[in-house]
């Protein structure tokens, strides 16, 4: 794919770019492959000079461009279908008992690593996820999902606390397929995490153009702006963050984080009843959507 620069991003775009609260829907069953998913976590202005830095290094882009690497035929196993459908359709403890099935007969079928790794994401069994995810690319075979890998392992690694590392895999996912929003938006939270405020926004903006407008990317342009509203608090500009949350919160009234951050903004604006009626609205979505503790999503 086409390698792409942050000079060519500011030039397009007018700035640059910089975890699965969901990963829901990336998983077809017709076809058998993988689609990058949905996940999210702040600065001083120390920013980079966007202008002189490749969002994507050159010799990263290199190791991991599928062109440029030499696949094996991938390792096949008739049991794969079944446990794609499974994971699909969020039957997790299932779609592991098939797969380290698969696995125990075929130890060396990367697609099967891969979906298990997978599968143990979304069950927050992000320390026993990474390896499986990184076997499965390090085996070089040519299977289905394969580009997706490196975005399902930016989200591992950054739920583990390695940003550099998940920085790198958002990075080489975006450089594979420039389309990738979720990689994007990867790369924003991981800027807003290191204080690149300008590189959050940026990645942000970007994300937003590619999700684009159809009604059932409501939930993933909700998430932006949510995430842009953070900048703009952390720069102080707190009317702006206002608009962006309640903006979110429209698009997406059971993402309960944002009912929280729109309570602790209204606190800070002295409008006490506003903010007792966001409390009661985040605790409503939290019941409609079975979420855990407040702190406990994904981005």
């Amino acid at each position: 794919m086409e390698q792409m620069h942050l000079v060519e991003l500011n030039k397009k775009f007018g700035c640059w770019v910089c975890a699965v609260a969901t990963i829901s829907g990336v998983f077809s069953c017709t076809d058998n492959s993988l689609s990058a998913s949905k996940i999210q976590p702040n600065p001083t202005e120390n920013e980079l000079v966007l202008s002189e830095i490749p969002l994507v290094p050159p010799t990263e882009v290199a190791k991991t461009r599928p062109a440029d690497i030499e696949l094996a035929p991938a390792v096949l196993h008739q049991n794969l279908s079944v446990a794609n459908k499974l994971l699909s359709s969020g039957q997790f403890l299932d779609a592991e008992i098939v797969l380290r099935s698969i696995l125990k007969e075929q130890p060396n079928c990367a697609r099967a690593e891969f979906l298990l790794g997978v599968t143990l994401l979304k069950q927050k069994q992000y320390a026993k996820a990474r390896p499986l995810l990184e076997e499965s690319l390090a085996r070089k075979q040519d299977f289905s999902g394969r580009k997706q890998v490196d975005h399902f392992l930016g989200w591992t690694c950054f739920y583990l606390g390695d940003l550099e590392s998940a920085k790198r895999h958002f990075q080489s996912h975006v450089g594979a397929m420039p389309t990738a929003d979720d990689s994007y938006y990867g790369l924003a939270v991981i800027a807003i995490e290191e204080d690149r405020m300008s590189d959050a926004q940026v990645a942000l903006e970007r994300a937003m153009e590619l999700i684009g407008t159809a009604p059932d990317r409501n939930k993933d342009r909700a998430k932006v702006l949510a995430r842009l509203g953070d900048v703009d608090l952390r720069r102080e500009k707190t009317s702006e963050a206002l608009e962006l949350y309640e903006e979110a919160a429209t698009l997406w009234p059971d993402h309960y984080e944002i009912w929280g951050k729109l309570a602790r903004v209204y606190d800070t604006l002295n409008r006490p009843t506003d903010a007792q009626q966001s409390r009661a609205k985040q605790q409503e979505a939290m019941k409609r959507t079975g979420r855990g503790p407040i702190g406990e999503s994904a981005p």
